[in-house]
């Protein structure tokens, strides 16, 4: 069997590959000057040019195409892209990236023009409830949905990082806010806001970094863990980055995983343990968790190929099986309310609490920022 080659990330290859292998996609969207959507990430176009010449705001949606860069209505017209998404248990993550500021647009005006453009996209789809989740690291993404009635679930990302600059740069600014950031505090300001799950960096959960924040810690395990479930009570939580040695421990921790780690011939975690890429849109039952978390290295890529063919899918589980699925869930993690609602919740669509393996940029990014 021939090697898995890694398409290029927020391609129309990679995001089918992402949509179909885990359970779902993170992906970029950046409005061109004349007004549609491209899937990109970074601010400028690269190269050494004038940064007026690079900045997609700047540029016609042709001029972008043809430096490779995919349009939304390229992936939209993907059957396999949207026959997954609109199936159920498969959500698409969609980040708004900002202007750089050579191109002077106003922000307010930009993320309207942005979510009245997504609605019109994506009406024709039949997409669940919590499907789709918009956000963005920009703090006037829920000032600006709740004034234009934006209909799609929202978050804004933490902490906040600037739309233009090198990564390192970014990421120094940004440390100020994420400092000064308490995960209960932001949880707080989020439910205010109307909004269902927060995007969040990893090093909020892990790390030495988890103590900078004011008050006590939350984490991924014992009472850091209990604290960060009890704040949040079923809000979902998306993270990144999420390496490979942390996944199951961040799985278990009912976090949703922005994951690189999208290769098909990555069968095993690095504790030695199978890894199984859908537990939400095709959950292990209890006799598979059991064979695949007993086997032995050499048995993982066959036992996991076996389990993808005959497990059923989200949309496929019977009434009783999705029932104790959400049950187990919303006990061992703390949500508020009693069973008959999170089931009846789970009916509309997978509930955000429930954890999930998402394909950053698609497959995962195929360059350092």
């Amino acid at each position: 069997m021939a090697a898995w080659k890694h398409p290029k990330e927020n391609s129309v290859d990679a995001l089918q590959h992402g949509m179909e292998f885990s359970d779902g996609v993170e992906f970029d969207l950046k409005l061109s000057s004349d007004g549609d959507f491209v899937i990109f990430h970074d601010e400028l176009l690269p190269g050494t040019g004038p940064r007026g010449e690079r900045c997609i705001e700047m540029l016609g949606t042709d001029e972008v195409r043809s430096h490779g860069v995919a349009t939304f209505d390229e992936l939209l017209t993907d059957r396999g892209f949207t026959e997954a998404w609109e199936s159920g248990g498969k959500t698409a993550n969609i980040e708004f990236k900002m202007p750089h500021p050579i191109a002077k647009i106003k922000r307010d005006g930009h993320l309207r023009s942005m979510m009245g453009l997504l609605e019109q996209k994506l009406e024709p789809l039949d997409l669940p409830d919590r499907s789709a989740l918009v956000y963005s690291f920009s703090p006037r993404i829920g000032p600006v949905a709740k004034s234009c009635g934006f209909g799609m679930p929202i978050t804004r990302l933490v902490p906040h990082l600037r739309p233009w600059g090198h990564w390192k740069v970014k990421r120094a600014v940004g440390t100020p806010h994420f400092a000064r950031t308490s995960v209960p505090g932001l949880i707080r300001n989020l439910r205010r806001n109307g909004m269902p799950v927060m995007g969040m960096a990893l090093e909020f959960l892990n790390g030495w970094t988890r103590w900078i924040n004011p008050g006590l810690p939350v984490g991924l395990h014992g009472g850091g863990l209990e604290r960060f479930n009890r704040a949040r009570a079923g809000m979902g939580a998306f993270v990144w980055p999420a390496p490979l040695e942390l996944e199951r421990a961040l799985i278990g921790a009912g976090c949703s995983l922005i994951s690189d780690n999208i290769n098909p011939d990555i069968v095993s975690l690095p504790d030695g343990s199978a890894r199984w890429p859908r537990p939400a849109s095709q959950p292990l039952d209890e006799e598979w968790g059991a064979r695949l978390y007993s086997a032995a290295d050499g048995e993982h890529a066959d036992l996991i190929d076996e389990a993808s063919s005959s497990l059923p899918t989200w949309a496929e589980l019977d009434q009783g099986r999705r029932r104790g699925i959400i049950s187990e869930q919303g006990r061992r993690l703390l949500w508020s309310g009693s069973e008959d609602k999170w089931i009846a919740e789970a009916e509309r669509g997978l509930p955000w609490g429930s954890p999930r393996i998402m394909g950053h940029r698609g497959a995962g990014k195929t360059h350092s920022w």
